[in-house]
Formats: C-alpha cells, sequence, structure tokens
C-alpha cells in the first residue's frame, strides 16, 4: 500500500458519512481529482473501499465511498510489514514509547 492510498483511505476513514471523489480532493488539497479517481479505483479493486450509494453532484450522478473493515487489516498489516523490515534499528516498544510521546493514543485491546 503506497502513501496516496494510506492518505485516501484516511480521508475516508475520518469522515462520519460517505464520501465523493471530489470531497476528497476537498479535503486533501493537494490531490488532483484524477488522481483521486485513480486511486479510488485502485483500492475499490483491492476491496479496501466500497460504493455507499449514489448522489447528485451538481447535474451529474456520483459514487460515495467508504472504507471496508479490510482497510483497516491491510493498513495494519502494512506497518507490521514495516516493523518487521526495521526489526534490528527500532522495537515495538521503542516504536509506542515514541507514539505515547507524539501524543498519538497507544492502548492494548479492549482498554480505553
Amino acid at each position: 500500500m503506497n502513501k496516496r492510498e494510506r492518505e485516501i483511505l484516511n480521508v475516508l476513514s475520518e469522515s462520519p458519512d460517505p464520501m465523493t471523489s471530489t470531497q476528497v480532493c476537498d479535503a486533501k488539497r493537494s490531490f488532483t481529482q484524477s488522481t483521486v479517481i485513480a486511486v479510488l479505483r485502485k483500492l475499490l479493486h483491492m476491496g479496501l473501499i466500497e460504493t455507499q450509494g449514489v448522489t447528485h453532484s451538481g447535474k451529474v450522478l456520483t459514487r460515495l465511498f467508504a472504507p471496508t473493515p479490510k482497510a483497516k487489516e491491510a493498513v495494519i498489516a502494512h506497518y507490521l510489514a514495516e516493523l518487521e523490515e526495521t526489526r534490528g534499528i527500532v522495537t515495538a516498544d521503542e516504536i509506542r514509547d515514541a507514539a505515547l510521546a507524539a501524543g498519538i493514543a497507544v492502548t492494548k485491546k479492549g482498554q480505553a
């Protein structure tokens, strides 16, 4: 999974509602409409997002996209692979401590 795919998944995951490609572009100004559409197609093909309806965008019908549960699994697998590649450099505990120091919430499953 590349950086753009993760960024678009993040935008979709942060939204309480499914989003159109235009809404994704508006949320992340560094993206062009053509890039977003290409990445959305790839994420659809990978099963990481799904279409959750259709809406009007002006006079045009457009699809609404949302992440699937498989998206979270894919992101976790990506970071576990990265951790495995850096095993000799950093440990999981060091990454957890760095995340806590950066203000990123880190808890064990079942804890708040």
